[in-house]
Parts: structure tokens; C-alpha cells; sequence
């Protein structure tokens, strides 16, 4: 399994050593653009699906748990 990507490699050694929790909570702040944590989930596996569909990263998106994508 493909452990990185240029992601990954943009971070650097701040990505091995930042608490993945951290990490989360970034990512789950940067989805929050209208300040809605219903939506969370959707907007995380959004953006997956995009860079899954560009080639970006090799792992496909699970299906969420709340239905269908938005």
C-alpha cells in the first residue's frame, strides 16, 4: 500500500511528527467553511473522491455514512 504522496511530501517531517489528531482537526477546520459540523464528513470525502479521481491518492473513498455524496 502507497504510504505517501506529494501531499505528504509537501509536509515534509511536520507530517511525521505532527499528532494525527491534529492533523484531523485541521483538515476538519479547513472543511468547516460555513461553520457546520453536520456537513463535515461530506465535504472530507469530497474532497477525497477528488484527488482519488485525479490520481492524487490510490486509496478510493469510502462510501459515507449518511447516504450519498453532496
Amino acid at each position: 500500500m502507497k504510504t505517501s504522496n506529494d501531499y505528504v511530501d509537501a509536509l515534509g517531517e511536520l507530517y511525521h511528527t505532527i499528532p494525527k489528531s491534529v492533523l484531523a482537526a485541521i483538515a476538519v477546520s479547513f472543511a468547516l467553511s460555513d461553520g457546520d459540523f453536520s456537513d463535515v464528513e461530506n465535504s472530507i470525502l469530497r474532497e477525497w473522491m477528488l484527488l482519488y479521481q485525479n490520481g492524487i491518492v490510490p486509496q478510493k473513498p469510502k462510501k459515507p455514512s449518511k447516504g450519498r455524496l453532496k
